[in-house]
């Protein structure tokens, strides 16, 4: 099995960046985002009888993909019951898209709560919950992408993009998007990603999410940190019937209710960031943020059209990996 290092970008220094008078194509590390904008409000916390939480997706309708490990009450030695369980999409401090009840949830076969970290704990630790309400109309949802040969592949060559969101453990009341994800290698035999940004602080539970073809996606492998002195881990959602219930379609984004299909905050904030807005702090209203757009859109080579989408935001994260 041989692993190959991915070249990481060079990014110009501060300094450099200033004194050419250019936008920077350094994306921030981790930023917070609005959780009521799509793909975000397709995120959200699995609350657990009160007393824990765990980032949960909404993959359908009606069914939030989670880490099984979630469910089980260590304190008490028991799995959490339904009536236990509540899922908020789009929670942001006192404020949510939509909520429900939990009606049931199923367990990857082979997931074991005490199995520590023997491989068949970790590479079935995902389960599927049930909602009582569907929420996937008011919330949207992510389908799944599975890192075959073929998407290693484009993300080798610099198409897509790879980042984590959800509820960090120190952040636990805002949703964190994670920029620092890029491949940092490839295991040849296998077409996985290797990464080192689940040794970030607070974020070793956040999901994966991959951007490709103007749409956002769950990672359907379990992708684990590259430790220091060896090649990353990994593991997949294996079982191919628990797979298949999750298998439901294509990411779709909100039709109805309170959350904005259009990810405007975040493209306004990136592009702040990046330096695309000539006046900084302004770039939140209609007119700045569509000069921004459209100088992002310029110096990439894009279409010129001024107007945010989900694969705007896309093209910025990936023009930035």
């Amino acid at each position: 099995m041989k692993f190959n290092p991915a070249k990481a970008p060079a990014h110009a220094s501060a300094s450099q960046q200033k004194s050419s008078g250019k936008a920077s194509d350094a994306m921030p590390a981790d930023m917070v985002v609005d959780a009521a904008e799509y793909p975000w409000s397709a995120v959200g916390r699995l609350n657990t009888g009160g007393r824990g939480y765990c980032t949960g997706i909404l993959v359908d309708e009606s069914h939030v993909l989670t880490d099984a490990h979630c469910l089980f009450y260590r304190t008490e030695g028991r799995w959490w019951q339904p009536g236990e369980l509540h899922f908020v999409a789009g929670y942001q401090r006192d404020t949510n898209v939509t909520h429900s009840k939990i009606q049931s949830y199923e367990l990857a076969p082979g997931y074991r709560a005490n199995g520590g970290a023997s491989l068949s704990s970790i590479i079935n630790n995902w389960a599927l919950v049930k909602l009582e309400k569907p929420l996937g109309r008011q919330a949207g949802w992510l389908g799944l992408k599975t890192l075959d040969k073929r998407l290693v592949r484009r993300l080798q060559n610099g198409q897509g993009a790879f980042i984590q969101a959800g509820y960090r453990r120190d952040a636990s009341h805002a949703i964190t998007v994670g920029f620092d994800c890029a491949a940092d290698g490839f295991f040849d035999a296998e077409s996985r990603i290797g990464n080192r940004c689940q040794l970030k602080p607070g974020r070793a539970d956040l999901p994966f999410l991959v951007y490709m073809d103007g749409k956002f996606n769950v990672v359907a492998n379990r992708v684990l940190a590259s430790l220091a002195e060896q090649p990353p881990r990994t593991g997949s959602l294996a079982n191919p019937r628990f797979r298949a219930k999750m298998g439901k379609g294509e990411s779709q984004a909100p039709k109805s209710g309170a959350a904005s299909p259009v990810p405007m905050t975040t493209i306004s904030n990136l592009l702040e960031s990046l330096g695309y807005a000539e006046d900084a702090g302004q770039v939140q209203q209609d007119e700045a943020r569509e000069a921004a757009i459209r100088s992002f859109e310029s110096s990439k080579g894009l279409p010129v059209t001024g107007e945010a989408s989900v694969p705007l935001l896309g093209e910025i994260i990936e023009a930035s990996e």
